[in-house]
């Protein structure tokens, strides 16, 4: 399966790539191979009789599509000059509807671009060791360089944290995400857990993400694509909430990837649907792998809010493997992804099997010698810790998506924390700053 991230981009600038987005609702191309289809039909009565979550079973070879999980977060900075434009916005009521933009943006290179690429099903990535780290940035003509930076802060359960920032714009995002599985009738049912908190230099206003569900559609036919569901929240430290509902394909009619949603100003501590202290501003609607349109509540004005083949995603550029640290992803995964990209599954399996085991090793021994392993780049926050008025945002949210959770992997050398000295003393447990991680990251373990 390809991929733009997959593709490594040493001297990409500007923000158009060589293509422009073709949306895909179901694939035609079948990604098990005939000769594995007796392995493909175990697989399945072994997973459809899976009691605990799915992402914890063994899956075979032939149905991973050779690309850590760490990579998929690097679509938050797609298009980079959407999320360095939110800055330019003069009022909260604006700036709420950029951020709304910006992240709906990030949702087509998610969820539904490696299938639009290909027209084959979407396969597994990689679970990432605990330690490993993704890198990538992107070069725009007006805005600069953005840096994005990913590291596998837990191995069980499987969290990811994610930074990225564009210095020049003085936009940046931390947070982390994790998923767990099960199956529901015919669909693979994602749960999303996490949070990304957005912030820019020119504000003292920030912003509160929640992440949506997904449902894993047509896996027993072998042609598994993403649906988003469920809802999903922007909430900013001024009371302005972005409320997005994500719809699913009904059985017999209707059509794939169509969400709508409203932006609203709510001073309650909570939030509450359709709540009477609620003052509408903006409607959404439209799909998310194609155009969606904004509308002024107040003028009835309408325009696009985001349109994916009229905004192709900006190059992503990786360091050559060659270059990489031990911990980073090409590198972790090289021989597995070699073996999956020429069709030999069984030393796919095998390499993937040498990775695992020296793991399982790693974690014994410190176990045995009492050692607490530590992220290098993230440290955890409670929210009960946490600056009030972050703790606010979330606990609006809290109400209506408990898959926030109740704290932050956060970068070590937040913009905001470093102008006031340094991250506290009692959160830290990084040992690597932001400069560091593009130029001396930590060597292999394995």
């Amino acid at each position: 399966m390809t991929s733009d991230s997959k593709s490594v981009s040493s001297n990409s600038s500007g923000r158009a790539s060589s293509g422009r987005a073709t949306p895909v609702t179901e694939p035609t191309g079948n990604i098990v191979p005939t000769a594995r289809s007796g392995d493909f039909m175990s697989f399945l009565k072994d997973m459809l009789s899976f009691t605990g979550d799915l992402s914890s079973m063994t899956c075979p070879s032939f149905l991973l599509n050779g690309i850590s999980l760490l990579e998929y977060g690097a679509h938050w900075s797609d298009y980079p000059h959407i999320l360095a434009e939110i800055t330019k916005a003069t009022s909260s009521e604006e700036r709420i509807k950029l951020v709304a933009r910006w992240f709906v943006s990030t949702l087509y290179g998610s969820y539904n671009k490696r299938v639009a690429e290909s027209n084959s099903g979407e396969k597994k990535p990689f679970n990432p060791i605990l330690g490993e780290q993704f890198l990538a940035s992107w070069n725009d003509a007006e805005y600069g360089e953005t840096k994005f930076i990913c590291e596998q802060v837990s191995h069980h359960p499987p969290v990811s944290a994610i930074y990225f920032e564009n210095a020049k714009a003085g936009i940046y995002g931390s947070g982390h995400f994790s998923q767990k599985s099960k199956f529901k009738g015919t669909t693979m049912k994602v749960v999303q857990e996490g949070r990304v908190t957005l912030r820019m230099k020119n504000s003292d206003e920030f912003y509160c993400l929640s992440l949506p569900d997904l449902n894993i559609c047509s896996i027993l036919s072998g042609k598994p694509f993403l649906e988003m569901s469920s809802t999903t929240f922007i909430r900013s430290s001024k009371g302005y909430t972005a409320e997005f509902h994500w719809y699913t394909k009904p059985w017999l009619y209707g059509e794939y990837h169509k969400f709508d949603g409203k932006v609203f100003k709510d001073a309650a501590a909570t939030f509450v649907q359709d709540s009477p202290t609620q003052k509408q501003l903006f409607n959404f609607k439209g799909k998310w792998v194609g155009e969606s349109r904004v509308t002024a509540v107040a003028t009835g004005e309408e325009s696009v809010l985001f349109d994916v083949q009229a905004q192709p995603s900006a190059n992503i550029i990786i360091k050559p493997v060659g270059e990489q640290s031990g911990l980073e992803s090409r590198r972790v995964w090289l021989k597995v992804s070699e073996a999956l990209s020429s069709g030999n599954y069984d030393v796919a399996s095998k390499e993937k099997t040498i990775i695992e085991e020296a793991q399982r090793a790693l974690r014994k021994s410190r176990a045995e010698a009492g050692e607490q392993w530590k992220p290098a780049m993230f440290y955890w926050v409670d929210d009960s810790s946490d600056e009030e008025a972050v703790k606010a945002c979330y606990t609006y949210l809290y109400s209506a998506k408990e898959s926030i959770g109740t704290g932050s992997w956060v970068y070590n050398n937040l913009p905001h924390l470093t102008e006031q000295s340094a991250a506290p003393s009692t959160y830290a447990s990084g040992t690597q700053t932001p400069s560091d991680a593009f130029s001396t990251a930590p060597s292999s373990v394995l």
